[in-house]
């Protein structure tokens, strides 16, 4: 895919952005060429219409009054992201005095790829760095606006810096995926564990998630919701259910609720108001955690048409309220995802805890 018009509308628009004031700005394109929004000509090309619109917009804005440099970073492998990451933040290190603005044209999978190791960074050299994570992937849930257009609107008038959390999904210590958990660095204090920036779960829809990562390497495109079909009819012989725990805590580590029985599923977000499968509103306002109990088939798949809308909220199966870590007790094999990347999870792994961080991503919101 040539990707060098998308490139250079990009570039344009961050020498007009006001965000940086006078700083010095070091301003990181990366481009993954096999994600869906560069892979499919057609949306390719409704893609460039909206960049071109933007940049046009821009066109009586002046250009910023602060050296900006820009360069483009083609991902070509899995992990690439992470070792352009960890190459960014050195080179950081010794350019003390310049703002870094990463531009991630990617789907959610790169873009974890990159944040997990943004986030691993000290302080003082993360909170250089801003993210702009724009729709150009598959599913684009955890995006930085939903349509491109809203997402390069911020790099103009309808920008703002703030900060979000991170999901910490951590395994038992003495289990064998503590041992293997993505982008844990030698030096890194904080011990075995992965990170999610939107939604991590168990269950169903991480399995759901698995098999569409495979269908994808031989079949690109968004194959979640014949997967989700699937999976409602096969996915209990798959993993049988055992029986969970489920003990919600609050920031302070005090437990305030606990759930028990057989779940298909439980999700937590690094905030309410949280999309993953494509947009579906797994968490439809501000509570942070779904957990939905297991059902008959007929009600799975009544129970979709639901989620797809937002609308789960009243069915007597699911359960969503709010917490700051979640403690999960299981005794068999499950699959757990984050942003779309699943690991499997055996039962020495659990209890598994997810846990929010503090705030420690800068990114572009949208103000109105």
């Amino acid at each position: 895919m040539d990707y060098e018009q998308f490139a250079l509308g990009i570039r344009s628009l961050v020498e007009k952005t006001p965000l940086f004031g006078r700083e010095k700005l070091e301003s990181v394109l990366v481009i993954n060429p096999r994600a869906g929004g560069f892979a499919h000509p057609a949306r390719y090309r409704r893609a460039l219409k909206s960049l071109q619109a933007a940049v046009t917009s821009s066109s009586e804005m002046p250009t910023r009054g602060a050296d900006t440099a820009f360069r483009t970073l083609p991902t070509d492998s899995p992990r690439h992201a992470s070792r352009f990451a960890i190459n960014l933040l050195e080179e950081a290190a010794i350019k003390p005095g310049s703002t870094w603005l990463i531009i991630l044209a990617c789907g959610d999978g790169t873009s974890l790829e990159f944040l997990d190791e943004l986030s691993r960074a000290p302080s003082d050299i993360r909170e250089r760095f801003t993210m702009l994570r724009l729709p150009m992937g598959t599913g684009n849930d955890a995006s930085d606006g939903r349509f491109l257009d809203d997402s390069l609107s911020r790099l103009l008038e309808h920008g703002s810096i703030e900060r979000q959390c991170a999901l910490l999904v951590k395994p038992n210590p003495a289990g064998p995926a503590n041992k293997r958990t993505t982008g844990s660095r030698q030096d890194d204090s904080s011990g075995g564990h992965w990170r999610s920036f939107n939604i991590a779960s168990i269950g169903l829809d991480a399995y759901v998630t698995h098999k569409t990562n495979q269908l994808k390497a031989s079949m690109p495109g968004d194959s979640y919701k014949l997967w989700l079909d699937i999976a409602s009819v096969f996915y209990d012989k798959v993993y049988p259910p055992r029986d969970m725990l489920i003990i919600a805590k609050d920031a302070q580590g005090k437990e305030t609720a606990r759930y028990d029985g057989l779940f298909l599923l439980v999700a937590m977000g690094v905030s309410g108001c949280r999309t993953y499968g494509s947009n579906k509103p797994i968490l439809p306002d501000a509570d942070t955690v779904c957990a939905v109990r297991q059902m008959p088939l007929m009600q799975k798949l009544a129970l979709k048409t639901r989620v797809a809308k937002g609308l789960h909220r009243s069915h007597p199966a699911v359960c969503l309220f709010s917490a700051d870590t979640l403690e999960i007790h299981y005794s068999g094999k499950l699959l757990v995802q984050m942003d779309g990347e699943a690991e499997l999870l055996q039962p020495e792994d659990f209890p598994l805890v997810m846990e929010r961080t503090g705030p420690i991503i800068r990114y572009l919101a949208r103000r109105d």
